[in-house]
């Protein structure tokens, strides 16, 4: 019996748990200013990512607006794993504190209503797609300008609307995040857009036939989770369904000023809520400054693990950003101790723990750090000449490869041959290359330059060419051996002083040559 007892218990305890999982929310841990500093920026803690570079921060919702409307934007903390954002800030077109699951309630709220947005009934209605709409309402907003330090900005956020499920075939609620270079004074742009589309996300433009058969799937493989029927009760929300979590991004010039508008509004009417989830700390402007210039760009850290180390004898040109910050002070800093001066870049000439810190004149400080490994120097030798073979009296430049190996297994680095040193160091242009390495028909006292090549590294190395005689001799009284005569078929056996060479001939004979030293 007891047994049971602690079965029943279990269970009821287990159920109360995981159907607790819900979004939490709350408007009173941070203001709107701080929602955007301490929590796109900060993940909900202390602002990071410079969010110094934030300013002219508004906010607009139901409370701004006389009669009793509430508030739709506010700070959410959720711990349920199908909601894939763990904090962040939720912006809703109705009542806040009815935000979280279980999906138990329809959630039309703001019956005293307050207005729409201009801007973004300008923009859906300039894309022809909603013949319906004649307003918004309920309009949830936050504004902000900021200076990235990078070339692109990203943030995570997730759409959940109550409108999934019976209204998802003909009837969509809007949000837009409208992005502005105000440097350079461009049109916005919305960035809620379907991925690799010009579509803005809605309930008809992201949606499952599952869960309403009148219509088709539309990009369903971004639809993240029905929350009614069986899921109404572990759901994390109170919206009927919602997207997977998404990233919006665009392309920006660093140290140019920018303005978004992140808005959503109802459609026509009060009914049917929606809401976009914005991930705290999500809202990236350029946390990762430090990157390398030339063939390295844009990386981090250059090691020999993710095979961007640098090459023996080779320097890196650090840069903390892609442009540098009008006004800001940089420090750099080698293993934890100061290095250099107040520079935008730093030239790199061994290995290391580099660090900047950059001060801006807003007090926003940021700082990034980059590990810089070095390659090992190559074992190569360096051969002075290399004569050519007989009696064909080309050369096979492939004969100092031993030399330069220095007793190491062959393969182990490769060997390309060029006319010049500059085209050996550049590994170009192909016309450089020395024609039949191993039949080459080179001058006397001509050099050859060797890149050898290991990885995405290389060195020169060079050797002159020697031209020796390789010509059949006749010689009378020369030893004891072949006396008189022409040395050939009677003769494998040199005299004192010569050399016995083979080659491939006619039948593949012995013949006799000049010894090599030119003589």
């Amino acid at each position: 019996m007891k047994k049971v007892l602690f079965f029943i218990l279990f269970v009821f305890v287990f159920n109360l748990s995981f159907y607790s999982q819900v979004v939490n929310v709350n408007s009173t841990t941070y203001t709107v200013p701080q929602l955007v500093q301490n929590v796109l920026f900060g993940g909900g803690t202390s602002a990071s990512g410079c969010a110094g570079s934030v300013s002219n921060i508004t906010w607009s919702t139901g409370s701004n607006f006389a009669g009793g409307n509430p508030n739709g934007i506010g700070y959410f903390t959720n711990i349920n794993p199908n909601f894939p954002l763990l904090n962040g800030v939720v912006m809703t077109t109705g009542d806040l504190t009815r935000v979280p699951g279980p999906n138990s309630v329809v959630l039309s709220d703001g019956t005293d209503l307050w207005t729409g947005d201009s801007q973004l009934q300008t923009y859906i209605q300039g894309l022809g797609i909603d013949p319906g709409l004649s307003i918004y309402k309920n309009a949830s907003i936050i504004e902000f300008d900021f200076v990235p330090l990078t070339s692109t900005m990203s943030f995570d956020f997730l759409f959940a609307s109550e409108e999934y499920g019976g209204f998802q075939c003909s009837y969509a609620d809007a949000f837009a995040f409208f992005l502005t270079n105000t440097t350079a004074a461009t049109p916005a742009i919305n960035l809620a857009l379907v991925p690799s589309t010009t579509s803005p996300i809605s309930v008809l433009t992201i949606r499952d036939t599952a869960n309403n058969g009148s219509c088709s799937s539309v990009n369903p493989t971004f639809f993240g989770s029905f929350n009614g029927g069986s899921n109404a009760t572990s759901s994390a929300t109170n919206f009927n369904g919602q997207t997977i979590k998404m990233t919006a991004n665009s392309t920006v010039i660093p140290g140019n000023s920018y303005h978004i508008k992140l808005v959503i509004a109802d459609r026509n009417d009060n009914a049917y809520d929606s809401a976009i989830f914005l991930g705290g700390g999500s809202f990236n402007i350029g946390q990762n400054l430090i990157s390398g210039t030339g063939a390295l760009s844009n990386l981090n850290n250059f090691t020999i693990a993710n095979s961007s180390a640098i090459c023996d004898g080779k320097t890196l040109t650090l840069q903390a950003g892609i442009t540098p910050i009008i006004g800001a002070t940089y420090a750099w800093t080698r293993n934890g101790s100061p290095i250099g001066g107040n520079t935008y870049t730093l030239l790199i000439t061994q290995p290391g723990t580099y660090g900047v810190i950059i001060t801006q004149l807003s007090g926003c400080v940021q700082t990034d750090s980059s590990i810089v490994e070095y390659f090992p120097a190559f074992n190569i030798a360096n051969p002075i000449t290399l004569n050519n073979d007989c009696p064909s009296g080309l050369f096979n430049l492939r004969n100092n490869n031993t030399t330069m190996l220095n007793g190491q297994p062959v393969g182990t680095y490769q060997f390309k041959y060029y006319l010049t040193q500059q085209a050996a160091i550049d590994q170009f242009p192909p016309s450089q290359l020395a024609p039949n390495p191993t039949a080459f028909s080179g001058t006397n006292g001509q050099i050859i330059y060797v890149a050898v090549i290991k990885g995405a590294c290389s060195e020169v190395r060079s050797f002159t060419l020697n031209t020796v005689s390789c010509g059949f001799i006749t010689a009378t009284n020369t030893g004891p051996v072949c006396v008189g005569g022409t040395f050939d078929l009677a003769c494998t056996t040199a005299p004192v002083g010569y050399t016995v060479y083979t080659w491939s001939g006619p039948n593949g004979y012995f013949a006799v040559g000049q010894n090599q030293t030119g003589v």
